[in-house]
């Protein structure tokens, strides 16, 4: 829920950046990423195969630019990429046809974030139609679970919260009940929505927030977790105000 960078504890996997994976010197890390999708893979008969698997699974999670390739697309790259890894000469010009799969990438993207969007809205519309919810200004859509009947907090000030933040398809990016304990933190330090949104609460209260994408990650979202121009749904436990 940070503002200007994603809550360690939410993404600790380092991302490997799509465009930077297309560049003539591809890095090892990105090797595995593609067979995920891939139609080509391994019996995965021993553990050594096993644990491969999992490693590009892995990765294959952090690379959100990626999701929008059909699978033969990604059985190219991984071509691609196992060339490159056992020393074969490329079979097209590198200088040529990565700024050409640069271009190709930008289009999808620009079309998921167009329909991430227009799905986003809409949600937020229904959101706001739902009994007890109302909607300020902003776009953030709030909705009382639980009244609190301690004092609400500033902006300036630092909350106790538990949490749970989901995407508008209901997959769960980060949830300090996962984790199993709160967290603290400044309400100057979060996202638009989320210090808006708790100083409408009180202590002891829980809400629903509904959080327009401007008032989240907006434009760029924080992958590999959280797509662009995503609206997001969180449930919050305003559990205390901390005092310095």
């Amino acid at each position: 829920v940070h503002h200007t960078t994603t809550s360690p504890k939410m993404l600790v996997a380092t991302r490997v950046i799509a465009l930077g994976a297309l560049a003539p010197t591809l890095s090892l890390r990105a090797a595995p990423a593609v067979r995920r999708a891939s139609g080509v893979r391994a019996a995965l008969a021993t553990e050594d195969s096993k644990a491969y698997y999992a490693i590009g699974y892995n990765i294959g999670k952090q690379l959100a630019d990626f999701k929008s390739c059909e699978p033969a697309e990604l059985d190219d790259m991984l071509a691609g990429i196992k060339a490159s890894l056992v020393g074969s000469e490329p079979e097209v010009s590198i200088a040529e046809y990565v700024p050409k799969a640069m271009k190709l990438l930008q289009t999808k993207a620009e079309a998921a974030a167009a329909a991430q969007a227009a799905k986003g809205l809409e949600f937020l519309a229904d959101a706001a139609k739902e009994e007890g919810a109302s909607q300020t200004p902003s776009g953030l859509v709030i909705k009382t679970l639980t009244e609190g009947t301690g004092d609400s907090p500033t902006a300036a000030e630092t909350v106790q919260v538990h949490y749970e933040g989901k995407l508008i398809d209901g997959s769960v990016f980060d949830s300090s009940y996962a984790r199993g304990e709160p967290i603290s933190f400044p309400l100057s330090g979060v996202i638009a929505g989320w210090t808006e949104g708790l100083q409408l609460m009180k202590v002891g209260g829980k809400a629903k927030l509904t959080i327009p994408s401007d008032a989240a990650y907006g434009d760029r979202g924080s992958p590999p977790a959280i797509p662009p121009k995503a609206t997001l749904v969180f449930e919050v436990e305003l559990l205390d105000i901390v005092k310095n």
